[in-house]
């Protein structure tokens, strides 16, 4: 039988300081994200940064979060649920699919059980997010390995599972054409308006290492554009969340923005293509953040109503449906 692990970042469980204190120890303890020396990182960790900063970004937890919970939660279920119709109706029979997040909860290590207890022999590790690199698919598939490990070492399983990763799918078949109807559903191009094509950042060391997330996002980007018709002009490939002292990849999205903005332009629309579920990241820092920005910086610069469009993440979308179960099926030939 096939399964399918989806992963993504996650999101604490209630959006409070007591739940988002711990899935941030956990995050913040990754060696993918911090590189320093445990005995320096540690103490500031524990001392400096989880008693202060879960208060800090509760409020902007609290904004997000629905009746319902985590709508990050909740769109990644979402997904889930779609994923497993539409391959069982590739496949012509059941195929087993399940959502674990690298922090927090669902974790690798649950879903990984509900597979075995559904009977799998064929695991496809699938992170969410287009573009790879080891701060995002690359710590998912890390701590799937070791989920994986840990999982066969205390069940007793008739043979050892078949098991494919997809790393990255940027350049699969109809997922650029996917983002592209995106960005027409929210905003409409004109030449002199501004696409800007947001990432997450990365510190510039991981290139070093072999990382080919600068190659791949700017790639995405320039894929977008083709399909949108936007002019070489006004296009932006931009980069967000810098987290520390390091020299990371930009430039960055804000000062971007103010440019932008200072140069006479008065309607962009943003897009964040590493991300497949709309989280706090685009929600607050660019949907809310970014958009203050730019509003304030072009009305500065004399414009009376400058526009900002943030072009939702492409969530459950049967669009980036297809293109995952079309992936994960050629997986299986």
């Amino acid at each position: 039988m096939l399964g399918v692990l989806m992963m993504n970042t996650g999101t604490p469980d209630a959006p409070t300081p007591e739940a988002i204190r711990p899935y941030l120890k956990q995050f913040l303890s990754d060696r993918n994200i911090i590189h320093a020396p445990r005995f320096i990182w540690y103490p500031v960790l524990n001392l400096c940064i989880l008693p202060n900063r879960p208060k800090k970004t509760a409020p902007n937890y609290q904004a997000f979060w629905t009746k319902e919970g985590s709508p990050f939660l909740l769109t990644s279920l979402a997904q889930r649920d779609k994923l497993r119709v539409r391959l069982t109706e590739l496949a012509g029979e059941p195929v087993a699919v399940e959502l674990g997040m690298r922090y927090g909860n669902p974790s690798v290590a649950s879903a990984l059980d509900a597979l075995f207890d559904a009977g799998v022999d064929h695991i496809v590790a699938l992170p969410m997010y287009p573009q790879d690199t080891k701060a995002c698919a690359g710590t998912c598939l890390e701590e799937f390995d070791r989920s994986l490990e840990a999982a066969l070492a205390v069940r007793s399983v008739a043979a050892r599972p078949t098991v494919d990763k997809i790393a990255y799918y940027w350049n699969a078949p109809g997922y650029l054409d996917a983002l592209a109807q995106s960005v027409r559903e929210a905003w409409s191009y004109e030449p002199g308006k501004k696409l800007v094509v947001s990432f997450h950042s990365v510190p510039l060391s991981y290139q070093a290492s072999g990382d080919t997330y600068h190659e791949s996002t700017k790639a995405t980007a320039l894929g977008l554009a083709s399909k949108l018709g936007v002019a070489p002009e006004d296009l932006d490939i931009t980069y967000q969340s810098r987290f520390d002292s390091r020299k990371w990849l930009g430039p960055f999205l804000n000062p971007e923005l103010r440019r932008l903005a200072g140069e006479g332009a008065t309607d962009v629309a943003v897009v964040c293509p590493i991300f497949s579920v709309d989280c706090i990241e685009t929600c607050v820092e660019v949907d809310k953040e970014a958009r203050e920005e730019f509003v304030s910086a072009a009305r500065e610069a004399g414009a009376e109503t400058p526009n900002f469009t943030y072009v939702p993440a492409l969530g459950a979308a049967d669009s980036l449906i297809d293109v995952l179960a079309n992936l994960v099926m050629a997986k299986t030939c």
